[in-house]
This record gives C-alpha cells, sequence and structure tokens, in this order.
C-alpha cells in the first residue's frame, strides 16, 4: 500500500473517532443536563447500592429501612410473642413496624395490610395494650403506607420497597440507573424532603395522613394540608405554645423558627454593618454552605436556609449532631459561659448543660414514651409548664425535675429580672 494511502486511512479513522467521542461527550452532556422524565421509576434500594455502596451502607444501618420489614426475617421481631398479654395470634403478623422504640404489627385481611392491636414498649420490655379495645382501627394503606413504603400506588396499594429507601429522599431512581449515573437524580438539602414525613396533617383531598403524589423538588403544600398549632390551646399533637406533643411532626415547628429563615433574613434583613455578605457569612446561612465548608459559594449558587441535613446526618447517625451548635453560634456560645457572662447563664459549667438542653427542650413523645426534642429553637420558660403543663427548659429531662413550675419561674424571674 502507497504511504500515502497509508496516511490518509489513518488520517480517517482518527478522524471517526474524535467525531465519535465528541458525539459521546455530547450526548452525555444533554443527558446530564435533561430534567428528569415525569415517567421515572422506583426501583429500590438495593440498585442503588452498586455504585453508591458508602452513603447505602450508611443507610442500611439507620433506622429508615427498619420502619416496615417482614416479619419472617431473621433478627426483625423484638417484641415477645410468648408472653401472656399477647394481643394477637402471632400468626396474623405479616409487616414489622419499627424496633428501637416501640414495635407494631400489620397482617393481611386478604384485600390489604391491616394493623394488629398493641404495641410492644422495648425499653419497658412488655405489650401496650390499653386504650386498643373497641379502637377504630386505621387502614394502612390511608395511614402509614405513604410514610413506611416506598414507590406507592394507593389506587391498587403496591409498593416496590418497604421501609424508608433512597427514593424516599432522592426520587425515583430508573432514569439516573438507565443512563449509567448520568441522568439527573433529585438531590437536594430542601427540608421539604423530611417534611413529607415529619409532619401532621391530610392529603390535599383529605383520604390520606401522608402527601399523595408528591416528588422531591415539587411544593410540599401542593400535595398536602398541615395539622398546625392552636397558639394557646392544647392538644393532643401540641402545647399550647407551638411546641410538639407526640412525634413525626417536626416540620412545623422548624419553620417558625430562625433557622428556616437564615438566608432571607441576610438576605432581606442585613444592614450591611459587617461589610458586604461572603462566603463566610453563608456557611452559617445556607444550607448548600453549612453542608460544604470548604467550598466557596455565592449568593446566586444557594436556595435554603439552615435546614434538616445540615444538623443531621441523612444516611446515617441520624440522632447524632452532624454539626455542633457553636459552629455558627460561636459568639452566643463564647457569651454563654458562665466564667464570661455570669449574670445571664443559670447554670455552671458542671452542670454539663449542652445547647440543645435549653433552646431546644424535651417537649414530646414517641410511640415508646421516650421523650423528643422541639425543633422550634427557643428557651421555653417555666411559666408555659404552669399555663399547659408543657415541659419547659428549666425541668427538661432530668434537670430540676423535682422542683414545681411555681420554684421554677421563681428562679426564673429571680436571676432574668
Amino acid at each position: 500500500m502507497r504511504p500515502w494511502k497509508r496516511i490518509l486511512r489513518g488520517l480517517l479513522f482518527w478522524t471517526l473517532v474524535v467525531v465519535a467521542f465528541g458525539g459521546l461527550l455530547t450526548a452525555l452532556v444533554l443527558v446530564g443536563q435533561a430534567p428528569i422524565p415525569e415517567d421515572a421509576t422506583y426501583i429500590g434500594s438495593d440498585a442503588c447500592g452498586a455504585c453508591h455502596w458508602r452513603a447505602h451502607g450508611g443507610w442500611q444501618d439507620s433506622l429508615h429501612p427498619k420502619m416496615m420489614r417482614r416479619v419472617d426475617e431473621p433478627g426483625v421481631v423484638v417484641a415477645d410473642f410468648a408472653a401472656k398479654e399477647m394481643p394477637f395470634d402471632p400468626k396474623q403478623a405479616v409487616w414489622a413496624i419499627g424496633s428501637r422504640f416501640e414495635q407494631q404489627f400489620m397482617g393481611h385481611d386478604g384485600k390489604t395490610e391491616t394493623l394488629l392491636p398493641g404495641s410492644w414498649q422495648v425499653d419497658k420490655g412488655k405489650w401496650n395494650v390499653k386504650g386498643w379495645d373497641g379502637w377504630d382501627v386505621p387502614i394502612p394503606l390511608q395511614r402509614c403506607h405513604g410514610c413506611h413504603t416506598v414507590g406507592l400506588d394507593v389506587k391498587t396499594g403496591h409498593f416496590v420497597e418497604p421501609g424508608i429507601g433512597c427514593e424516599s429522599c432522592h426520587g425515583p431512581g430508573s432514569w439516573h440507573r438507565n443512563t449509567l449515573g448520568f441522568g439527573a437524580i433529585a438531590s437536594t438539602l430542601d427540608a421539604q424532603v423530611c417534611g413529607q414525613c415529619h409532619t401532621r396533617g391530610l392529603s390535599t383531598d383529605g383520604k390520606y395522613f401522608f402527601p399523595v403524589g408528591y416528588r422531591i423538588g415539587e411544593r410540599l403544600e401542593d400535595h398536602f394540608r398541615e395539622s398546625p398549632p392552636t397558639l394557646g390551646q392544647n392538644s393532643a399533637e401540641w402545647w399550647g405554645n407551638g411546641r410538639e406533643h407526640k412525634r413525626h411532626q417536626e416540620y412545623w415547628p422548624w419553620k417558625q423558627g430562625g433557622h428556616s429563615h437564615s438566608l432571607k433574613s441576610l438576605t432581606e434583613g442585613y444592614d450591611g454593618r459587617y461589610g458586604e455578605i461572603a462566603p463566610a457569612c453563608l456557611r452559617c446561612h445556607a444550607a448548600e454552605a453549612a453542608a460544604n465548608p470548604r467550598r466557596d459559594f455565592t449568593l446566586d449558587q444557594v436556595r435554603h436556609g439552615i435546614t434538616c441535613a445540615v444538623c443531621h446526618n441523612v444516611h446515617g447517625g441520624l440522632d447524632k449532631q452532624r454539626f455542633r451548635c457553636d459552629y455558627c453560634h460561636e459568639r452566643g456560645a463564647y457569651f454563654h459561659r458562665s466564667e464570661r457572662n455570669a449574670g445571664h447563664v443559670v447554670c455552671g459549667d458542671d452542670a454539663k448543660v449542652t445547647c440543645v438542653d435549653c433552646h431546644m427542650p424535651l417537649t414530646g413523645k414517641n410511640g415508646g414514651g421516650l421523650h423528643l426534642h422541639t425543633h422550634y429553637p427557643g428557651i421555653v420558660p417555666p411559666s408555659d409548664a404552669a399555663k399547659y403543663g408543657a415541659p419547659s427548659s428549666c425541668a427538661n429531662g432530668a434537670c430540676h425535675a423535682d422542683k414545681d413550675a411555681t420554684w421554677l419561674q421563681a428562679a426564673f424571674d429571680g436571676h432574668y429580672r
């Protein structure tokens, strides 16, 4: 073969390679920029673990996947099915809900799941059967499944995965998988992701206790009507001061506090006394910057105030703080130390009282009867205990539990007069 022909063929070959590679890159860029198709489907958390093994492992160790499991799986049932006060025939149980604080069970009536009476109190090691006689049995498909399953079809009752899976927070993953990870999947620090389950209310049609049809990135209020507290009036879910009385309602109180408004307060309420808004400001005012402190963000790159995912580890260790309060409230923490401001701080360092103890006191209870912190930051004065019976910051947990509201309020007023 003549040399010039060999050169021509080589040039043609590499030209085709470059064109093909360029076309592939262009296609991948277009796929990456394309919105998630409306017909994307749920594929289950196991499909995510193949690539995202670290996040998947943290999720597996958390409580989320344990919110609904089959009773025939090894180690799932922690309740004593042989106890004398066992409130139902163990053969009826198909699904177990929860495992750490309490455990409830669902059976099947031939058409759909049905909640079985009684709950196992894990810390007490006994069955709670009080109030279950003659009760109006809730239908799990209407009350529970929206938050305890993934990919629920309310018309058929079919779901893709039991428990709270990856797609509960990231939305359907078929597009992301089918495009080998180049296609988008929802990934956001928006508190609405948590709020879809950690709140109380009804779907917009009033039939379900969860937001039917909600997908990550949409407005939660378009699918759900929350049940807020009535200030000045106690209810089964709320104290009269607006703090939580029960579990799964952290989203509404969070919206009332300064954390949710932190970005808005910076962009709309800042008077410029410290100079222009800089990346350092955003690390305490915007979720995106707080969660990625090594990267400098600008205002046009952030959307959310301090949200749930800033304080909570979202892929594991859900009940452990991701950041300490003094990460942002450094000067507040500085002045709260008793040796620097004895006139303000009631309890000394030897009391080992934390920011959360006073500013997010234990006001609610979970299903196992254990206490939960309010997500509405701020001191709850002893007067609220006298007025509503609500726990206060001073009688928080074991702190001053032996004192009545009158004594506590007198001490509170005497110190802060």
